[in-house]
């Protein structure tokens, strides 16, 4: 496969001149060209295959072309979509577009700062447009940055590039553990290995009109692994020069993608309205306006429990090593184990064996609970990354409750409370009650999430 070369004055198919290069990127070049036969000017898309490349990976580029130009084709005629015109195949392919007299949202934050609310809010508008065609054509974007957005001289926003983005009916073209995209744009989804959801091109969204207005993407990092870091796990700050544009933002930058507005719920927000309502394919649901997912409390509260529990763990290790230099502490544990052991093989005492049980239950649960901090870790760390730090959660939570149940007998001892040979009792009936509440939670939790799920077809 030759790689290509081309100049300045070179014609393409015989056809379009080249002029200049407007850009480049890490798939190829978009040069101003001149159509020899229409008499016009347009831009036109060089794929560039490097030296090294293996067969597959020229393969795998060949294939984003031709995807690209089958997916905007199918949104030619939107007036927020970059139309395509043509594809030349040229020892390569070559992707002919309408020419925009503008430059990228990129470009112009750059040149110029921070767009103006009322600008950005049309930016907001053009691009829900966009997006809103796409998502009824089965189509993704997956790339929504400001780099991919042109604003027009004549006021116009154009979404373009959709090399990475997919369709409904597309195989899959990205290596297992491969990040495409740009890490600070992407949704919390897409790093935990969910794609394809209409939903992740609203969060890139929120973060391309976050940029927008504010001049600085809320997740920009120093480096890639804090990006991604920030995207999962970090709250963004509140934006300061949104204006009617803030509470859209931060619902569009919702970590959970069922939480996030659907298009028409974000121009509703805007107090606009689509050219058309078509019928949404099932893999975006509408929830109805103003219905907010129960979901949010719930992690809310499971946060809150964990907190506590950890909490009284810190202070149970404490006083187990010596830091608070209380003495006169009853020991919970002791008291478990000696039920235990004394009636394991009673047949008549049952209930007490059940009682050392119960601890044994809800330290099991904690450390489950605290193995989902697996989720969290981006595909691209590899499944071994992932199981340590599922494992160093778990052994995390099965500590915290451990040392919880000394964490409560040292308050009892500091508001000196009687306890004798019952000091367990209190300890355990306080986890459990927290530990049952927490694994309602998240089991309600999980539910909502899977039910919430799009389901995708084709």
């Amino acid at each position: 496969m030759a790689m290509t070369s081309a100049q300045p004055g070179y014609r393409v198919g015989g056809r379009y001149r080249l002029i200049s290069v407007l850009g480049s990127g890490g798939f190829g070049r978009v040069w101003r060209a001149h159509d020899q036969v229409l008499d016009v000017e347009v831009a036109i898309k060089e794929l560039q295959l490097l030296p090294g490349m293996s067969q597959a990976e020229q393969d795998k580029r060949l294939e984003r072309t031709a995807r690209e130009a089958r997916n905007a084709v199918r949104l030619r005629a939107h007036e927020n979509v970059v139309a395509i015109h043509d594809v030349v195949t040229d020892g390569l392919p070559w992707i002919v577009m309408e020419l925009i007299d503008g430059r990228s949202l990129h470009e112009h934050l750059d040149m110029q700062g921070p767009l103006p609310v009322e600008r950005a809010t049309q930016l907001a508008a053009g691009l829900l447009a966009a997006l809103g065609a796409a998502h009824r054509a089965g189509i993704v974007h997956r790339d929504i940055k400001p780099a991919n957005v042109m604003l027009s001289t004549d006021g116009k926003v154009l979404l373009t590039d959709f090399g990475i983005a997919v369709h409904t009916t597309d195989t899959t073209l990205t290596t297992t553990g491969m990040l495409i995209g740009s890490p600070e744009y992407m949704a919390p989804e897409r790093l935990r290995g969910i794609d394809g959801l209409p939903a992740s091109d609203l969060f890139s969204l929120g973060v391309t009109l976050y940029h927008a207005v504010e001049g600085v993407s809320p997740f920009r990092r120093n480096a890639q692994p804090a990006a991604l870091t920030a995207v999962l796990l970090e709250e963004p700050p509140p934006p300061r020069q949104a204006g009617r544009l803030g509470p859209l933002i931060i619902r569009l930058l919702d970590k959970e993608p069922h939480n996030r507005p659907t298009v028409e719920q974000a121009l509703a927000m805007l107090g606009e309205q689509q050219p058309s309502r078509i019928p949404v394919p099932n893999s975006t649901k509408i929830l109805p306006p103003g219905e907010v997912p129960v979901q949010g409390w719930q992690r809310k509260g499971i946060a809150v429990m964990m907190a506590i529990i950890f909490t009284l763990g810190v202070i149970g290790l404490m006083n187990t090593m010596g830091i608070l230099g209380l003495t006169d502490v009853g020991e919970p544990w002791k008291y478990l184990r000696g039920i235990v052991v004394q009636h394991q093989t009673g047949v008549d005492d049952v209930w007490e064996v059940a009682l050392g049980v119960v601890p044994i239950t809800d330290i099991t649960l904690a450390g489950l609970l605290c193995a989902q901090v697996a989720r969290y870790i981006a595909p691209i760390a590899g499944k071994t990354v992932a199981i340590i730090g599922g494992t160093v959660g778990f052994l995390t939570g099965v500590g915290a409750v451990y040392f919880a149940f000394d964490g409560i007998a040292v308050l009892l001892a500091m508001m000196d409370t009687k306890h004798g040979d019952r000091i367990w009792v209190i300890p355990l009936i306080a986890i459990t009650c927290v530990m049952l509440l927490t694994g309602g939670w998240a089991w309600e939790s999980r539910k909502t999430r899977q039910s919430k799920r799009p389901r995708r077809h084709g």
